[in-house]
């Protein structure tokens, strides 16, 4: 403890000055390098090895980093609840069977699993498959009939909207699906348009799964384009939708993901429908818990199944990997619904706060877990402060083992490829409109390793742009060679 604390203090105050020039090259082309003007930057690097800060510009100046906030996210699952812990969905009776038949109601109660269905962890055609176990349960205890309703209940994290900063045009789209207390499919619609000619309106052929309430006003148009250009606008729990932008002419089947408005609601009417395309009568219907008057009590209730979701270290893996926002999301929510028996933003954010102050993170500004919101301030040797601190865990080999290696897979696989930095950086990156940030671990040539981060906001250079403004600087960091 002693060691961390002395290595902190001079992250906070030792910037070596025998630090090899080709990093403070790099650095000093960045800052007046003419085409950053007007940009915003915040960058700061540690050696572990020597106790040096090795870069820093900025490095206290709070900006949002986008995606790389999902670093504070997986660390604070993986601290809170443990590598191995799995949420759960159960699958619950409230009345008597006899004779084949249940008086009373089939419950599916949440506990905010992401995994349930979810690409990530099933071959496609088989992301539905849960709904047949599911069936089959009911049906080993004889069940024939249902004289109920099949409810669906996702109170474990409450009915908020998505968190602050969120905006429409993220909340409609694949990206932006909010986490709730029951998630499934990546709480995704794939929405699948024929369209003509360039300029004309696209046709709507088929909404996957199903949602008979989804309502699209269809603004998009056809173009000479090969790739999505669209957007879905829509909240939580609102069913009138609006698509705009542009997607490819004439293509007989061209498919978009959208958020599901009510993946609670949704996931009542599959079920149903699953049971009654497998023999099993329902008297009553699908009705979702936020919308429903009946009451659920756990005490009377007779437990059917219990599903279980993947495992934390196997969702930090893709949270990282491939920057998934529902990941993220749910995961600071499931913190605070382990810490405090609800799974609310609020106290998500509380444990994290908490979780930060011991990390010596603090003061800092986050209001999501997936950094889509830009209301998100952190400083780069916040960032580096957090990484820092994640070395000293039993748990680090699954947060460093689930960010993406330059030049090789991930988000970050076209960063430095072809270059020094290719295999040797450890990162997590982050992109908005306007923003680019990277944040993670180097291996030096000469061994050593280096925590750091890179923020930039510019109001006109594309990520990809941004991104190559700052290899230079990654692969200076990569061959340096620290003096004894």
């Amino acid at each position: 403890m002693r060691f961390l604390y002395f290595t902190l203090f001079l992250l906070v105050f030792s910037l070596d000055a025998a630090t090899q020039p080709h990093i403070q090259e790099a650095l000093r082309q960045l800052q007046t390098d003419p085409s950053l003007k007007g940009s915003q930057w915040s960058v700061c690097a540690f050696d572990m090895q020597t106790g040096d800060t090795i870069a820093t510009w900025n490095p206290d100046l709070a900006l949002s980093g986008a995606s790389i906030t999902k670093l504070f996210s997986t660390a604070a699952a993986l601290a809170t609840l443990g590598p191995d812990y799995a949420a759960t969905t159960k699958i619950y009776i409230d009345g008597p069977v006899q004779d084949g038949i249940l008086n009373g109601n089939v419950w599916v109660v949440g506990s905010g699993d992401v995994s349930l269905g979810s690409r990530y962890f099933h071959e496609p055609g088989t992301e539905f498959q849960f709904l047949d176990q599911w069936v089959m349960e009911l049906k080993k205890i004889g069940i024939q009939t249902i004289k109920g309703n099949i409810i669906t209940d996702a109170t474990a994290f409450g009915y908020e909207s998505c968190p602050v900063g969120w905006e429409p045009v993220d909340m409609g789209n694949y990206y932006g699906c909010g986490a709730f207390g029951l998630n499934f499919f990546d709480n995704t619609l794939k929405l699948s348009f024929k369209s003509g000619a360039s300029g004309s309106t696209p046709q709507l052929l088929s909404i996957f799964p199903n949602d008979f309430s989804y309502q699209l006003n269809i603004q998009a148009k056809s173009a000479s384009i090969n790739d999505d250009q669209t957007f879905v606008h829509g909240t939580p729990f609102d069913y009138n939708r609006k698509i705009t932008g542009r997607l490819p002419a004439n293509r007989s089947a061209f498919v978009i993901k959208a958020s599901m408005p009510d993946p609670e609601k949704l996931l009542a009417q599959l079920f149903y429908e699953s049971l009654q395309k497998n023999g099993l009568r329902v008297d009553g219907g699908p009705l979702s818990k936020r919308l429903s008057s009946e009451k659920f009590d756990l005490n009377s209730a007779q437990l059917i199944f219990t599903h279980n979701g993947s495992t934390v270290k196997e969702i930090v893996f893709w949270t990282n990997q491939r920057s998934v926002n529902l990941y993220a999301e749910g995961l600071l929510r499931q913190v605070g619904y382990h810490r405090f028996g609800f799974g609310s933003y609020s106290n998500g954010l509380r444990v994290l706060d908490s979780l930060n102050s011991s990390w010596g993170v603090v003061p800092v500004q986050i209001v999501d877990g997936s950094g889509l919101s830009k209301a998100n301030n952190i400083s780069a040797r916040q960032f580096v402060n957090l990484l820092h601190a994640q070395m000293n865990t039993d748990y680090f080999r699954h947060l460093y083992g689930s960010l993406p290696i330059a030049g090789l897979s991930g988000t970050v696989k076209s960063l430095c490829s072809g270059q020094i930095g290719e295999g040797r950086i450890h990162a997590k990156s982050g992109s908005i409109d306007g923003i680019k940030a990277y944040a993670g671990y180097i291996e030096s040539l000469e061994g050593h390793q280096i925590c750091f981060a890179i923020i930039a906001h510019h109001p006109t250079l594309s990520g990809t742009q941004l991104s190559k403004k700052m290899e230079p600087l990654l692969n200076a960091m990569v061959s340096s060679i620290q003096p004894e």
